[in-house]
């Protein structure tokens, strides 16, 4: 969240986003309420972006992300609620280059990890429910290498789906993606045709947000943060549990963009407990 937007993020492109507050408690543990960033196209976020920079690092939390998964460690937790995707076979969507970097806020010199690439969606297009509350998708960014890493493994990338709720929670999907695959997939289309540094935006028409998903909906959940600054807390994250794939040439192409990566590094659970709800 950067989970940028991932992952509520400080958006520095012209573009629209903003924070919102509070996080609801069944997405994962029972009783758990806390305080989050918004996801909307305009200054949300969770994605790691930002060259070289001077500001003195937030404080950080106790509930700072990404971590290390285990699915040995975690908690079986059938008692969550059941994660309901409403993702479109077609939709257009808006791909732009995003700085979170403070002291570069046209994100024009040196990449970094407080930037990223963005795709945002159109309001109202596509959503989650989590027992019969929706939480709508704003965005999803992309993170090299994967920000989690899953039982010891680091993949080539990560992606976010940054979703807002209705009372202003930030709500955060992670899906591991590798290499291998044939291509053809939503996230092959937007990392194919990377916007340039302080370029403009790419229109994407038609792509398929539901078919990128695994039918195994298994997620590993926790509370956690932002993975860009500011790094605020009070983000769910569902991270699912089985890897997608995307074609060798889509991770070349990610990695000349970002040839040093734009992933925060892992942070210590500090007593949090992950539960894996099976799905």
């Amino acid at each position: 969240m950067s989970d940028t937007d991932l992952e509520p993020e400080l958006d520095v492109v012209p573009t629209r986003r903003s924070f919102l507050t509070a996080v609801p408690a069944l997405l994962l543990t029972p009783g758990l309420v806390g305080c989050a960033t918004d996801p909307s196209p305009a200054p949300p976020g969770t994605a790691p972006s930002g060259a070289a920079s001077t500001s003195p690092a937030p404080p950080a939390g106790p509930q700072q992300s990404p971590v290390a998964l285990s699915t040995a460690d975690a908690v079986p937790a059938p008692e969550l609620p059941e994660l309901v995707v409403d993702y479109p076979r077609s939709v257009d969507l808006s791909v732009r280059y995003v700085s979170r970097d403070p002291d570069d806020p046209t994100g024009c010199t040196t990449r970094g990890r407080e930037e990223t690439i963005e795709a945002e969606v159109p309001a109202g297009a596509a959503g989650i429910s989590l027992d019969g509350v929706r939480y709508e998708l704003k965005q999803f960014h992309f993170h090299t290498a994967s920000e989690h890493t899953l039982d010891g493994r680091r993949y080539a990338v990560e992606q976010h789906f940054v979703h807002a709720g209705p009372n202003g929670e930030t709500l955060v999907i992670g899906r591991f993606l590798d290499g291998g695959g044939p291509g053809g997939t939503t996230a092959d289309r937007v990392l194919d045709d990377l916007p340039e540094e302080c370029g403009e935006e790419i229109a994407i028409a038609g792509a398929d947000l539901a078919g990128d998903l695994p039918a195994d909906l298994s997620t590993l959940r926790y509370p956690g943060s932002l993975t860009t600054k500011p790094n605020t807390e009070g983000v769910s994250w569902l991270v699912l549990r089985t890897p997608g794939s995307v074609a060798d040439e889509t991770i070349s192409e990610v990695r000349e963009l970002f040839p040093d990566g734009d992933a925060r590094d892992l942070q210590p659970l500090n007593g949090r407990v992950v539960r894996l709800r099976e799905q």
